[in-house]
């Protein structure tokens, strides 16, 4: 009797183990792969955040004039400063689930530029949550072409 009280106190104590840390490693804060800050790669000058919603559906930006970005955004928005004689905003919308981590990188390759967010959703809670990744890079030539990509992880 006593062999059996054992091992199903040893089951029980793996069950409950196993239990905790699946709960760990599935909340919101707690998941690897969303440990440390949102990364910019590439030729990605700054972040830049805006608490306005733009005025329109559009999902993809290319910003490279002040009266072009005041006309993104309703009237009264507090936009924070870009100097649009040596810098293109850029934005893409992304969206995730829970505590969500992005990944933005803007590279070059001649006239041709590509912005590609990879967006890292963990946990499993429901909330949702999204960001416009306004970005800042040196003043893309007239003649560019601006590629966006989204790649959900």
């Amino acid at each position: 009797m006593k062999i059996h009280e054992n091992k199903r106190y040893s089951i029980e104590i793996v069950l409950i183990t196993g239990l905790l840390m699946l709960s760990l490693f599935s909340s919101c804060s707690k998941s690897p792969k969303c440990w440390g800050e949102d990364k910019n790669k590439g030729i990605i000058s700054a972040s830049v955040e805006i608490k306005c919603h733009p005025d329109n559906e559009e999902k993809q930006f290319i910003i490279d004039s002040d009266s072009a970005y005041h006309k993104v955004f309703l009237s009264g928005c507090e936009l924070p400063e870009i100097d649009f004689s040596s810098s293109t905003l850029l934005g893409l919308y992304a969206e995730g689930s829970c505590t969500i981590k992005y990944i933005r990188e803007v590279e070059k390759q001649e006239n041709n530029f590509h912005y590609k967010i990879i967006v890292k959703s963990c946990g499993t809670c429901k909330c949702m949550g999204y960001s416009f990744n306004w970005v800042t890079v040196p003043k893309l030539p007239e003649t560019r072409s601006v590629t966006f990509e989204v790649i959900n992880q």
